[in-house]
């Protein structure tokens, strides 16, 4: 089955090389280093896990805030893990990866415009009909926006981007990399961390 929605992992780890190394030179045990690297893990993670809220509630399209409210819902999972950092972040809606790959003039609104009929982007429920029925078999299943033209919504969204899943991950990376050279110069004196980011 194929996967639905949008879903990411992005760890920051430090090797057990690094561990060791950084511990020779602080001038403490690898047990010692450990803890003290959890400290500024949890230090990235919250800090890092703020930005990451604002940016979502400025820049994600909101429609009814179903896609926003999924977004930070998931984020709150992320968490340290002894030397790593998971940031986890997705959601489950199956139009989320849709919404992701629209452009910025179909998911901005400058203004209270009103939207009505099937293709507006506002229209993200969806259910299942039926094709109609040719010979002995039937047409594949298709999809149907609910409401219709007669479904009328007001937006106002100046802020939202388009393609903001992968605007997303890019802010991730460098709030995550800014926030862990800040902590380790705070709690370690150093301004530079041999780290892996995936």
């Amino acid at each position: 089955m194929a996967r639905i929605g949008l879903s990411k992992h992005l760890t920051v780890t430090i090797s057990d090389t690094n561990i060791r190394r950084l511990a020779d030179q602080g001038e403490m045990s690898s047990k010692q280093f450990i803890m003290l690297m959890k400290s500024v893990l949890n230090e990235t993670l919250q800090l890092t896990l703020e930005d990451i809220r604002q940016w979502i509630l400025k820049f994600v399209p909101k429609r009814t805030g179903q896609l926003r409210f999924t977004l930070l819902k998931k984020l709150e999972t992320s968490k340290v893990r002894r030397k790593t950092l998971v940031f986890i972040i997705g959601s489950n809606l199956d139009y989320a990866k849709s919404v992701s790959q629209m452009s910025t003039s179909q998911v901005r609104h400058n203004s209270h415009r009103e939207h009505s009929g099937q293709w507006a982007y506002a229209y993200y429920y969806t259910h299942k009909r039926r094709g109609p029925k040719v010979g002995k078999r039937r047409r594949g299943i298709g999809k149907k926006y609910k409401g219709g033209s007669n479904y009328r919504i007001f937006l106002y969204d100046p802020d939202a981007i388009g393609n903001f899943w992968d605007e997303l991950i890019k802010y991730l990376r460098l709030r995550a990399v800014y926030h862990l050279n800040n902590a380790m110069r705070h709690q370690y004196g150093k301004t530079e961390l041999p780290r892996v980011i995936n």
